[in-house]
């Protein structure tokens, strides 16, 4: 009866949860000290996809939550089958069932932090162009920047343009602004780019050499990465390749073991 007591309250609850998130989503606020504790790390994680301190939080407490919730699942469901497990075990799967499930949210967030990370500098090595073309062309400097941040509307591109809007209003140097910006999404690339221009400004180096320079780098490296990781899928597609030859001999070469063992 306690198991299915269980079992019926975690459903409930998952259910609960499932049917409630959009708005445990928009009013969950986690305590202070909680929320000091989850987000040491991270930051430059959170700001590049957007997400706030508090919504961060409420996203690992219900990953906790329901890493909880199927824990209890598990335990009822092997207490109801006759599965009987030591206390030590049962209390074991309830204490890892939360932690991989903010372990698992945490990884989640990384892995999307990587890849706008990719993207942005997809964007950013197409714009380091579109800046050389300008400058070549004749234009100013600032004027370049402006003009080429508007020729696209993906999100990298928005951020560039809010970046170069924030700047001109608040009367900050744009490289200040690039490097805040790159700082704060942890892009080391885009503070690199902030450097040359800052060098550019500062002691009349050439900033469209600089900036082409840096575009080219960027793209070489963004190719090699792609190729690492073709490389790579390409390794790991071998070993299943393996497995099914050596599938194949052994089906091919079942009967006529058998035949010379029952001839035996």
């Amino acid at each position: 009866m306690i198991a299915i007591a269980i079992l019926g309250g975690g459903i409930g609850f998952g259910a609960f949860l499932v049917l409630r998130r959009p708005a445990i989503r928009a009013n969950v606020r986690a305590p202070r000290y909680l929320m000091r504790s989850m987000l040491r790390s991270g930051g430059t994680d959170r700001a590049i996809l957007g997400m706030t301190d508090d919504a961060y939080a409420a996203h690992v407490l219900m990953a906790g939550i329901f890493g909880l919730v199927s824990a209890l699942v598990v335990v009822a469901l092997s207490t109801s089958f006759g599965f009987g497990m030591p206390v030590v075990a049962e209390g074991a799967i309830v204490i890892v069932g939360p932690l991989l499930g903010v372990n698992w949210r945490s990884s989640t967030v990384k892995k999307r932090a990587t890849h706008a990370r990719n993207t942005f500098l997809y964007a950013l090595s197409s714009y380091l162009d579109l800046v050389s073309v300008l400058l070549a062309g004749g234009a100013g400097s600032e004027t370049a920047l402006y003009a080429a941040s508007r020729t696209g509307n993906s999100w990298s591109f928005r951020a560039l343009q809010e970046t170069l809007e924030t700047a001109r209003a608040t009367r900050v140097p744009i490289w200040n602004a690039f490097a805040d910006l790159g700082r704060r999404f942890g892009i080391t690339d885009l503070e690199r780019v902030a450097g040359s221009m800052q060098l550019a400004g500062e002691q009349g180096a050439k900033v469209r050499l600089s900036l082409a320079t840096q575009a080219e780098a960027l793209r070489a490296r963004q190719i090699s990465e792609i190729e690492a990781a073709a490389q790579e899928s390409t390794e790991r597609m071998g070993v299943p390749t393996v497995l099914l030859f050596v599938g194949f001999i052994a089906l091919l070469g079942y009967p006529a073991l058998d035949l010379v063992v029952g001839q035996m």
